[in-house]
Order: structure tokens, then sequence, then C-alpha cells
């Protein structure tokens, strides 16, 4: 008998957790007192939370007290724009829903993978779900979801919700104040009024009205061209949910990414924009222009706006005008190194001449050593001279590095060369370079100019800081050679600033090569018991005691390395310097790579036969490893005696 009063309390205590509605909920949680304030204001939303298969997005007290002020308007409508007539789970996400307000554009559901990377972070518009209950009513099931931002009502005053082109005529019918008729005469000017109309699911960037800009000659330069790389088609991105992905524009030639950057004075947060032009066409030169979000996440019946300060794509900044913008800021350090320069220096910087200038952070020049920065400022010609190992007289992007289009230049000290190196997908491209010796990565990319591109980089160039054994282990094309040489302790010999060397290291290619040509030989190279005949390989590649530069080797025939000699030609055809062993011929691909105790000349193949991977004959006995095993086999034998 007890057992089933026991059963019958535990029964109707079900019944009666179940039969908590959403409404209640909210009613005896002092954490959405807000609210619940707003939604007993409208009757319709109090019988659905109370009633009837729904969902609700709920922002608590603290989410409100950190949001914008709302007119008495927007509070009105507010409760309507957080609930769903219907149960929304989250694998209909991503996906959208219209919610009950007959004149609300719909809500966006967007995934994206949390910075951990280990499960997704759920969203509705710009607002993190942060927590999910379930409920149970007459009339079946009701979903909550608490939120970390109020959900913006933006709502026609017409009861109806727009496209993206009805908002941009009637921004006013949003209580929107930033005027965008300039971008709107434009459009119709274009005829482009389609692009904004388009039935889907996009994200628009769309420039307002400039004061500062009064002949309006930034919009006269918007053409189609431009106007599509305004537009992300089949992509609602807002604010929070773009991740760090390039997205491509209906523009096929324009990349676009939103970036998130903390101002160093004031240390705030501000959303930008950025629009990359993959190649100069129709007018429109190649690179990137920034322009700041300064109203976003703006959902229409056909995506998102957001509402930008300066249109993308158009260019009217010279790189000595952007170096000068920034000389109180990150380039300020680069600025006074320009401001010693020869005046020829700052000539070709303000020429209309196409060029690429990588220009240091302040903490890569500030991580010079002082005495050396010193020096630098006061040797004018020596300084001009390391300027000009920091551009090319050409225009280069991280898109021409990466399909292939440019692998390196002539520096503008018309002595050395700049090698080019672009890794990630076409999503997250870095730009990789190197020059005098330093190895240097694009921290931002592909800064548009009317006469060229600025790469800001964090590390100074022809100032080498690395032992030839530090190179190798941090080039990304030398790295091959570099695990050849761990047997053994062989690279040590490089780390060593008592000694100059001069080595003529193979690129990666030249061991991709050997793979391909020698496999067995390949695969024999990366076991142990063949270390000695890797090292005899290696100091066929070494000169201990000298350092040659490209130039020095032109006016030699042969040169004794540690094991051997090679001899030194010149191609008859492609006039490129190449040495040669035995009939091998390697091409020196990137000379005079500069170390702190070195040369290293990079060449595209390496200097060996299958003979030299046989272990058989006297050289073979010689082996560290085969002298350890014989060593092993003596002891055992003493033992056994």
């Amino acid at each position: 008998m007890k057992f089933l009063l026991t059963l019958c309390l535990f029964c109707c205590w079900k019944v009666l957790t179940f039969a908590e509605s959403i409404y209640e909920e909210l009613e005896n949680d002092p954490h959405f007192s807000r609210f619940v304030e707003l939604a007993n204001t409208d009757e319709l939303v109090q019988v659905l939370l109370k009633k009837r298969r729904v969902t609700v997005f709920a922002p608590t007290d603290d989410v409100f007290a950190r949001s914008r002020q709302f007119t008495p308007e927007d509070l009105k409508r507010l409760p309507t724009c957080h609930v769903v007539n219907m149960v929304v789970t989250k694998d209909i996400f991503p996906g959208s829903v219209y919610p009950i307000s007959q004149e609300n554009a719909p809500l966006y559901f967007n995934t994206k993978e949390s910075s951990e990377g280990d499960e997704k972070e759920y969203f509705v518009n710009n607002a993190k779900i942060v927590e999910e209950r379930d409920f149970t009513v007459a009339d079946g099931r009701q979903k909550m979801y608490v939120i970390d931002e109020v959900l913006q009502p933006y709502t026609s005053r017409e009861y109806h919700p727009h496209d993206a082109w009805e908002f941009l005529k009637n921004p006013s019918l949003y209580n929107i104040e930033e005027e965008l008729s300039e971008m709107v005469s434009r459009i119709e000017e274009e005829k482009q009024e389609n692009l904004f109309t388009k039935v889907g699911n996009h994200t628009y960037f769309i420039p307002v009205d400039q004061e500062h800009n009064a002949d309006g000659s930034k919009f006269k330069r918007i053409d189609k061209a431009v106007m599509k790389g305004h537009i992300i088609p089949q992509h609602v991105l807002f604010t929070r949910t773009a991740g760090n992905e390039a997205y491509i524009s209906r523009n096929p030639e324009v990349e676009i990414k939103l970036l998130n950057q903390t101002t160093s004075s004031t240390n705030v947060e501000t959303m930008f924009v950025r629009s990359n032009t993959l190649q100069d066409s129709q007018g429109h030169e190649k690179g990137v222009v920034l322009s700041k979000i300064v109203r976003g996440n703006i959902p229409v019946k056909n995506g998102v706006v957001h509402l930008i300060q300066d249109p993308l794509m158009i260019i009217d900044t010279s790189i000595q005008e952007f170096i000068q913008s920034e000389s109180s800021g990150k380039l300020s350090e680069y600025m006074k190194l320009v401001e010693e320069a020869l005046p020829e220096f700052h000539l070709e910087l303000q020429s209309t001449e196409k060029k690429t200038v990588f220009a240091p952070t302040n903490e890569a020049i500030l991580r010079l050593a002082p005495e050396k920065l010193a020096n630098l400022k006061k040797n004018k010609t020596e300084l001009t001279k390391l300027l000009r190992l920091h551009m090319v007289m050409k225009s280069v992007s991280t898109d021409d590095v990466w399909k292939g289009r440019i692998y390196d230049a002539i520096t503008a000290d018309k002595q050395r060369s700049m090698y080019f190196r672009a890794v990630g997908d076409r999503k997250n491209k870095t730009l990789t370079l190197e020059a005098g010796g330093v190895n240097a990565t694009a921290v931002e990319a592909d800064i548009g100019a009317t006469n060229g591109i600025v790469h800001v980089i964090d590390r100074v160039l022809g100032l080498p800081y690395q032992t030839v054994m530090e190179k190798l282990s941090s080039d990304p094309y030398l790295r091959q050679t570099f695990e050849m040489g761990r047997y053994d302790d062989w690279n040590l010999n490089l780390n060593n600033r008592n000694k100059r060397f001069t080595f003529f290291a193979p690129s990666q290619k030249a061991w991709d090569d050997l793979q391909s040509e020698m496999p067995t030989e390949y695969k024999q190279m990366s076991m142990d018991i063949y270390s000695y005949h890797v090292q005899k390989i290696l100091d066929r590649h070494l000169i201990v005691g000298k350092e040659i530069s490209a130039k020095e080797l032109e006016a030699k025939d042969k040169i004794q390395m540690v094991r051997g000699v090679i001899n030194v030609k010149r191609g008859s055809e492609t006039d490129a310097l190449y040495v040669e062993w035995e009939g091998i011929h390697a091409v020196i691909t990137r000379p005079d790579v500069q170390a702190t105790n070195g040369v290293i000349h990079v060449i595209d193949r390496i200097l060996m036969k299958r003979r030299d991977m046989m272990r058989t004959g006297g050289a073979s006995c010689n082996s560290p490893s085969i002298l350890a095993g014989l060593f092993v086999v003596v002891l055992t034998l003493l033992f056994r005696l």
C-alpha cells in the first residue's frame, strides 16, 4: 500500500512538472522579470506562452541592462520578435523562421564552431543561445532558449517585412537615422535594383551618406562591379557568426571578411568589413579596403544588412598617404626610418608606378638591438638600401602568390630578390616571404593603394638574426633538409657562430623529386642505419671555413666541399647559375640566403647517386650505427666467455 501511494505521488509530481508552461517558468524566475513585464503588455504573447506550442528566445535582465535604450514603440514590438509559433529544435540550424509578428523579418539561425573547437555554438540572429529548457502544455511541447543579446526589433511601420531594396529606400520606416540616398541613387542609375530584391538569404554591406565627401566622388565610382562586391550571396552573416573566413562576393574577383579590431588607445572593439579585390579590373585596383560597420545586424526579408562608413573596393589613398596615416599608429617606427632615408626614396614611394611595400611593425623594428638601429639612422645610404629591400616595383598580392602567378621578385635595391609563399586555403590565406636572410609573415596583408599594395610584416628584412642551422629549421622550403641533418647531430655543426659556412641546401621540391626518382633510397635516408650515408651526401653540399656569395661563385669553376669537388657553371640559355657533380645539374633557385654565420644557396636537385646509399665496401663499415652494432656483438661474446 505504501508503495502505491509513493507511486501515485511521483506520477502527480511528474504531471505537475510537465504542466508548467514557459510563462510560469519566466514568471517564477527573477532573472527574466524585464521580459515578463514586456510580455504582459501583449495578450497574444501571454496566451502563447501559457498554452501553445511555441519557442521563446528569452534574454535575461542582465542582457537588457547592457542593451541599447529602446523607444516606447520598440518596447511594444519587442516581445513578438522573440516568439515563434512552432517548436524550434537545433536540427534545423542553420535556417530561418518568421516570428509571430507579421511585420518582422525572419529570425535567422546559425551555428559556429566554439573557440575551443570541441562543440558547436548556436545563434539566433546575433544572439548566442546559452541554455535551453523544455516544457509541456496541453497543446504540446514548448521550447525556451536563453540568449545573451536582445533581438533588435527592426520592424517596418508598414506592417510587412521588407527586402533589402525596400529597406534601402526607406530606412526611416525602421527608425534608422543614417541616410542611404547616395547609394540608392547609384543603384537606380545603374539599374541594379534586382541585386537587392533577389530572393534568398544574403548579406548586404551598404555605405551611408558621407558629410566629409560632399561632392560624392567615392559614390560616383560605384558601378555594377562594386555593387556586387558589397553582397555575399546565400550566406546570412551576423557580426558574431561570420568567423574568420573570407567569402566570395557576387563579384567573383572580390573577397569579403568581417574583422573585429581593438583600438590601442581606447581598448574598444570595433567591427569592420574588409573587401579584397583580387585582380585589377574595370578600373578598380586590387587590394584591401577596410570600412567600419556603423550599424550592423539589421534583418530583412532576404538576409541581413550592415551599414558601413565607406564604400568597399574604392581605393583613393596612395602608399605614401597610407603610411603617413599610420605615423602615430602601427607604422610609427617605420615612418621614422622613412623620414631618415635619402630624398630619392621618398620620390620612389610617391611615384605613380605600381609597387608593393613590406612595412615592418613597430614591434619588429624595436626588436632590433638599439645600437644597430641607431647606426642605421646615421648611415642614410645603408638605411635607404635596407628600405628598398622592403619594396618591389610591381604589385604583389597574397592571391597572386597563392595562385602561383608570382614566386619571386627583384627588390627595389636591384641586387637582391624576395621570395614569396602563401599558406592556408582559399578562405584563410597567409602571405610569408624571405629576403636578405630573414623570413617574415604578413600580419596585415593586401592593403590597397592607388599606386600599389602595402603588407605589414612582423620582421625587418635584411638583418639576419639566425645561424645557418636556425635558418634551415625555420624556413618552410628548407625544413626537409633540416630534418635529414638531424641524424647524429649533423645540424649542430651549422650552429657554430665561430665558423663561416656556405651550404647548397636542397629545396623541398628537390626532396620531392628525389622521392619520385629514387623511392627506395629516399626511404633509406630516414632510417638510422643509413645516417652515415646521409651525412656523406650533406657534406657534399657544404663548405666549412668560407662564406661564398653568388657573385663570388660566378668567378669560380670548381669549389672544394667537405667531401669532394663540385663544378660551378652558368646556363647558356637561361643565364642561371648552377652547380654540377657527376652529371647532375642543380640550379641555384635562391642565392644568398644570409645567416649570421654564413650563407645558403637553395638548389633544385640533390647531388647524389644511388650508390651513395649502398651499405657495401669500406665506407659502410665506418658507419657509426654499424660500428655500434659490432661493439654490442663483441661485448656479448666477451660476457659469454
